[in-house]
């Protein structure tokens, strides 16, 4: 790799990365805003290939529902 394309990647990766600690930021912003109404440790897990993924737009809390804790002597435990 040369000097001309070292100085390039730097840009690009300098870039990027100041995008992820801007959507970070909004997204703490968000969350202080629009508290979560899970239990904590939820876990919500999307495929990285899933189509959710593609529109930008798209709203998750659409598809997002409320998981309910098992409660003890369930008989499904």
């Amino acid at each position: 790799m040369n000097k001309e394309q070292k100085k390039e990647m730097d840009k690009v990766l300098s870039k990027l990365s100041a995008e992820i600690e801007a959507e970070a930021i909004q997204m703490r912003l968000d969350y202080e805003n629009n508290p979560s109404n899970m239990d904590s440790g939820s876990v919500i897990e999307i495929h990285q290939d899933s189509d959710l993924l593609i529109d930008e737009e798209f709203d998750l809390h659409d598809v997002a529902y409320e998981i309910k804790r098992k409660e003890k002597g369930d008989k499904n435990e």
